[in-house]
């Protein structure tokens, strides 16, 4: 069995500077894509990882502390870009979405939750834990918005217990063990520790994988914060110190990196898609 086709999409992005993601001395800003996947099950039908921005999240940093938000990565949310707007381009519902599973919780990869009131969330138990009783400038400094979340989230919510998962085929070393998301083997959640508590990766197998400028058929893992660029673990080139102010734990980040590195160097195949890399959608033949 293989997926009928995994779209990379983008919804919305925001700017930083370049010298603190990849630690030169290019002062100018760096434009970053919250990307966010459209997967096409044969048996579960649409499946997203991640929302992307959406105009929640303006809502939620007009005022503060959520403004500090706006300050620190300017934001830019086309109309036309939001993952509700892009699947009904692509003729799906939003009703017909039956489960996001949701890479971590900072308010770049959840901003749309709201806009599919009948999809199920898939996340690490973890991850929900670490941000859950947050509010205020406690949630901000998580990178957590509160007032993105649908108000049934829990009543739709299914964790997934870091604990308890399952051994993967070798070929993924060094990454030993996920979670089986369908029971098929095909899609797996894979832990990514670091930059944030819980934070979750997709491997996604023998996918027809789209972007906007490519398609072809291979392996997918998506990779979510894990890293900013594909620079970062081909590159081996880690963000400036101060982003640890952000991270869960900035060792076991670099740690994660070079886990990708090793990764990426056995296997040449995988189509390694950070959530914010423009280089992957520019051209999904970066991937090599």
């Amino acid at each position: 069995m293989s997926l009928a086709q995994v779209q990379l999409l983008t919804a919305g992005h925001c700017v930083h500077p370049e010298h603190i993601v990849l630690q030169n001395w290019k002062m100018g800003k760096m434009r970053f894509p919250a990307m966010f996947a459209v997967l096409e099950h044969p048996r579960e039908g649409i499946v997203l990882f991640d929302t992307g921005y959406a105009p929640y999240f303006m809502e939620q940093t007009r005022k503060m502390p959520g403004r500090i938000y706006q300050w620190v990565t300017p934001v830019q949310i086309p109309e036309n870009q939001t993952a509700a707007a892009h699947l009904q381009a692509l003729g799906i519902r939003a009703d017909d979405v039956t489960t996001i599973v949701i890479s971590h919780f900072h308010a770049d990869h959840i901003a749309g939750l709201k806009d599919f009131p009948r999809a199920r969330f898939v996340f690490a138990a973890n991850a929900w834990a670490a941000v859950r009783d947050r509010r205020g400038m406690r949630a901000l400094l998580a990178g957590f918005l509160p007032g993105l979340l649908p108000s049934d989230f829990e009543d739709r919510s299914v964790p997934i217990d870091l604990n308890q998962l399952r051994d993967l085929p070798s070929d993924m070393a060094p990454f030993a063990q996920g979670h089986d998301l369908f029971g098929d083997g095909e899609v797996w959640a894979i832990p990514l520790p670091g930059h944030a508590a819980g934070q979750l990766g997709l491997w996604i197998r023998d996918g027809a994988v789209h972007t906007p400028l490519a398609s072809r058929a291979r392996d997918l893992f998506l990779v979510a914060d894990a890293c900013w660029t594909t620079q970062s673990y081909q590159q081996q080139q880690y963000p400036h110190a101060i982003t640890s102010l952000l991270f869960s734990s900035r060792k076991t980040y670099i740690q994660t990196i070079k886990d990708l590195g090793h990764l990426h160097e056995a296997r040449p195949d995988l189509c390694i898609v950070p959530s914010h890399c423009e280089q992957i959608l520019r051209d999904l033949g970066a991937c090599k």
